[in-house]
């Protein structure tokens, strides 16, 4: 089960989405999901994610790494609540 932590928005721009650890995305359109370590942090969550239109997914990030999508997707911060 996951717990809402905020709003679902349309990302296109760098955001850390209020500092969320957990970021569930819907793909509007096919493209791709970039996570980034902002320094000084090291990050183990940084990466590329190619996703599919209607593909939707959920992304552990570490609070202070961003997002960017190269297509507007929808992405609402998330924790896991068991």
């Amino acid at each position: 089960m996951i717990q809402l932590k905020g709003n679902s928005t349309n990302v296109t721009t760098a955001t850390n989405l209020s500092k969320a650890s957990a970021v569930r995305i819907r793909a509007t359109n096919a493209g791709n999901v970039t996570i980034t370590t902002v320094s000084p942090n090291v990050s183990n969550c940084a990466g590329v994610l190619a996703l599919a239109a209607d593909e939707v997914v959920i992304i552990k990030k570490d609070p202070t790494d961003t997002i960017t999508c190269s297509a507007a997707m929808s992405c609402t911060p998330v924790a896991f609540h068991y």
